[in-house]
């Protein structure tokens, strides 16, 4: 099983190769964000994963808790066809966790509604919130690697112009995944006076770490971002 979305198409001949008889995407059936074919981030960047940028869909589903339910309704599937006589387990478990996600749901909406409604903009390490923005009220309004991937590199002009957005908007924070280099926005924090804030973006921590479950990620990033723009 693979997320799907583009975020993967640097395994397609690995997994050919390997010869396997089907891969299961549990984004399908997300709605998925997609940049306008004229933007310039719509085409490759450099760095990037070709095939994801491309097409300019947004891989990173998991930030709008809605999604995972869809994640966990494919999986469920999938397992239930693999092993009927374990289907009503899986339906059950299915049934309890989504309830989780509901509830994490109302609870970051609820979170959220302590930021006014003007603080509420968003500039991150690279593209990786939008589903995030988009459920509870957030603009993004720029990133440091202004493209869906991590690996892209900005231009000069393209860093002068965020360090004058943050500016002229007052942005205080910059929101920078645990598992990026921070190099390039500890630059535009110092030329802008906006902290760096890290969020677990990308990857969970070990069990008994700040983010140890996709739940434990969720409430740890909405936290965070709550605490910097309030």
């Amino acid at each position: 099983m693979i997320n799907g979305a583009g975020l993967e198409s640097f395994l397609d001949r690995l997994l050919e190769n390997a010869g396997k008889d089907k891969i299961v995407s549990v984004s399908d059936g997300i709605t998925l964000r997609q940049l306008q074919a004229d933007h310039p981030e719509a085409g490759a960047q450099p760095g990037g994963d070709a095939a994801q940028q491309a097409t300019g869909l947004d891989p990173h589903v998991w930030f709008d808790p809605q999604n995972i339910k869809v994640w966990v309704d494919n999986i469920e599937r999938e397992m239930s066809a693999r092993s009927p006589v374990n289907a009503t387990t899986f339906a059950a478990n299915v049934q309890a966790y989504q309830a989780e996600l509901d509830a994490l749901d109302a609870w970051t909406r609820d979170q959220v509604a302590s930021i006014p409604p003007d603080n509420r903009k968003l500039v991150t390490d690279h593209q990786n919130l939008g589903y995030f923005a988009d459920r509870y009220g957030f603009e993004q309004v720029g990133a440091v690697i202004p493209s869906f991937s991590a690996a892209a590199e900005p231009s000069a002009e393209e860093l002068a112009a965020l360090e004058n957005t943050i500016q002229a908007l007052g942005v205080p924070a910059i929101f920078i995944g645990t598992t990026v280099s921070p190099n390039l926005a500890q630059r535009v924090a110092a030329d802008t006076g906006a902290q760096l804030v890290p969020l677990y973006t990308d990857a969970l921590t070990a069990p008994d770490g700040k983010a140890g479950s996709y739940l434990e990620l969720m409430r740890y990033d909405v936290q965070a971002i709550v605490e910097a723009l309030k």
